[in-house]
């Protein structure tokens, strides 16, 4: 095994990730990570979050055991995670608290769009579904409805300062301008409902903590969405 398995750590970006004692822990947050081989010798190089930084973490906790994974996907969802208090203060508006992505495919998305990306969720389908009709919310209770969705495409998810891109054979966007009207997480994923269209537009197959922070995301761009924010507090 490598001493060093990230030479900066995804959630703190201020320390590398280093074998110790059989973990790999970051010696600033102490984010700890093991690896865990799945079914065997056919899965070896997988890592499981074993120990989180301090800080409240209620949508990331229940999901360690199942957050199972090779170094490049592990890092994307590590680095989409933020405690409550900070999802209460992004969906407030507070968008500085989040760290700009940094992988090669952001930096495509930069350089082609002019465009910064705060968030990248890998491994999403989109579907059209249900519209939404409740208040915004970004704090996940239940799984996203799948009755009579259509499904679209599928690919990894980029959140700019102005849009959502789904790179895919379509090449989605999504503006986060007034039209959106309503965004919606859930469990296994979000969806977005604009004016005038007689669906919503489904992104499934994430963590809870990731569909929270794009919804989070979503209503700090929309300050429309926060009419009724739904906080941690009323949980």
């Amino acid at each position: 095994m490598a001493d060093t398995l990230y030479q900066e750590c995804p959630f703190c970006m201020e320390a590398p990730i280093s074998l110790q004692g059989g973990s790999y822990i970051c010696e600033k947050c102490g984010l700890t990570l093991k690896d865990r081989a799945v079914l065997g010798l056919f899965n070896k190089g997988r890592y499981q979050i074993i120990h989180l930084a301090e800080g409240n973490f209620s949508l990331v906790t229940p999901e360690l055991d199942n957050i199972v994974l090779k170094p490049d996907p592990l890092k994307v969802v590590i680095g989409n995670i933020y405690s409550d208090e900070q999802l209460a203060e992004i969906a407030s508006g507070n968008i500085d608290i989040i760290s700009p992505v940094k992988t090669v495919l952001a930096q495509i998305i930069l350089e082609q769009l002019n465009e910064v990306c705060y968030i990248n969720v890998n491994g999403l389908r989109r579907g059209h579904g249900q519209p939404l009709s409740d208040e915004s919310g970004y704090w996940p209770t239940q799984k996203a409805p799948r009755e009579n969705m259509k499904w679209q495409d599928e690919g990894n998810l980029f959140c700019t300062n102005q849009r959502l891109v789904l790179p895919s054979n379509q090449f989605t966007f999504i503006r986060l301008d007034r039209k959106v009207v309503n965004v919606q997480a859930y469990t296994d994923g979000f969806a977005l409902q604009r004016k005038n269209e007689e669906y919503a537009t489904y992104f499934i197959g994430c963590y809870p903590h990731e569909a929270a922070l794009v919804a989070a995301y979503a209503m700090a761009k929309v300050p429309a969405l926060r009419s009724r924010l739904h906080t941690t507090e009323s949980l």
